[in-house]
């Protein structure tokens, strides 16, 4: 029996949604064969039929009620019915299919772990899957969907080349694909399927960043550090316009010997990253003298985090914040322009002077306020 790879009941509703951009549509009908196994032969062809308006008033219930962020029992119960009729009336309606598979794998998680009910749902989302692949259905979301859902490492792989085979963009896919056959030690070629997810995927943050982490780090263990190292190279561009504290965490635990000794070029960029990533033990001290009324106190602890890594940001922000607190305005531009000057990163530079208090933009001295307006103008925020 299947397990979900997602949390609770999240698994399916990504599917549903993420991979609604797969869909294929084929030029001619054909009958369909009785359901069996998933086979790399082809079966003769489906043919979805147009979304017909009972179908589509079913998917909208699906979306209000079936999604994980917002669940309802209710609707989702109401949204199957609905579903299960427009599929008995037309079993071609391939979304209505897709939709009733995604909200019976929702619905198993509503119930106790263990209980006959949550095992049920969850088959019956499984074989309604499998008649899909059965029937050779030419989109790609039943296989994804199915794969997502499978145990069986041989399945999962047939049913993720059948989905290339009809989306070869497909990012997922290539992702999963690549894990399963570097688990397999066919390393060469889970190389190529990452290279490929890497090139289709978009970035979409720091959980992103972290997938492509985890899969770096494995290539290592496996002796191949140069191919891990493109990896890194990979998320470090793909990176490159978050803010250098995000970068950090998504960085911080990449031991950079093996890297270094290559000359990685990740490695020699983080490098230079890394002061600023050394963190600011004093800042949170300077946080709590400042709560309990200790002012000056707070001003000089900050003063010593900087003196000792002039770095970061942040102890830099906080002694501003400070002085405006306390009136001195031009005491708050001078700590600003100390931190302007020492920062060799135009991104970071434009970033924090976009953001900088009015009143401390005003202060500042005339010649850095002119260059650092001049140079900000000419990069895109």
């Amino acid at each position: 029996m299947a397990s979900p790879r997602l949390p609770l009941f999240a698994c399916c509703v990504f599917l549903a949604s993420a991979s609604a951009a797969w869909a294929q549509r084929p030029p001619t009908p054909a009958p369909a064969p009785a359901p069996g196994r998933f086979s790399a032969v082809a079966p003769p062809r489906y043919v979805p039929a147009p979304v017909s308006p009972a179908a589509r008033a079913a998917l909208r219930l699906h979306q209000e009620g079936c999604q994980a962020e917002a669940f309802d029992d209710a609707t989702c119960d109401k949204a199957v019915r609905q579903l299960e009729a427009v599929v008995r009336e037309d079993p071609r309606q391939l979304d209505a299919q897709l939709a009733l598979a995604d909200a019976v794998w929702n619905q198993a998680f509503r119930q106790p772990e263990g209980s006959p009910e949550r095992t049920r749902l969850r088959q019956r989302a499984l074989e309604l899957y499998q008649q899909l692949v059965d029937l050779g259905v030419p989109d790609a979301r039943p296989y994804y969907g199915l794969s997502v859902l499978t145990r069986d490492p041989d399945t999962r792989i047939q049913l993720l080349r059948r989905t290339l085979a009809l989306a070869p963009k497909h990012p997922e896919a290539h992702k999963d694909l690549a894990g399963l056959l570097l688990t397999q030690g066919q390393v060469d070629e889970a190389v190529r399927e990452y290279r490929t997810h890497l090139s289709v995927r978009p970035y979409e943050g720091r959980e992103v960043a972290l997938e492509d982490i985890q899969f770096a780090d494995r290539l290592a263990a496996a002796g191949r550090v140069r191919e891990a190292a493109q990896v890194y190279d990979a998320v470090w561009d793909a990176t490159g316009n978050e803010p250098r504290s995000e970068r950090c965490q998504i960085f911080k635990a990449v031991d950079l010997d093996p890297y270094e000794r290559i000359g990685a070029r990740f490695a020699r960029q983080l490098g230079e990253l890394r002061a600023a990533c050394a963190g600011s033990p004093r800042l949170e001290g300077a946080v709590e003298l400042e709560r309990q009324g200790r002012d000056a106190a707070a001003l000089q602890e900050l003063e010593r985090q900087i003196q000792e890594n002039p770095v970061p940001v942040e102890p830099y922000l906080a002694l501003q914040r400070l002085h405006l607190k306390q009136g001195r305005v031009d005491e708050a531009a001078a700590v600003m322009a100390r931190y302007f000057r020492q920062e060799k990163d135009p991104e970071e530079r434009c970033r924090h002077f976009r953001t900088l208090s009015p009143r401390t933009t005003r202060a500042l001295e005339p010649g850095l306020m002119n260059e650092l307006d001049r140079a900000c103008r000419a990069r895109r925020p």
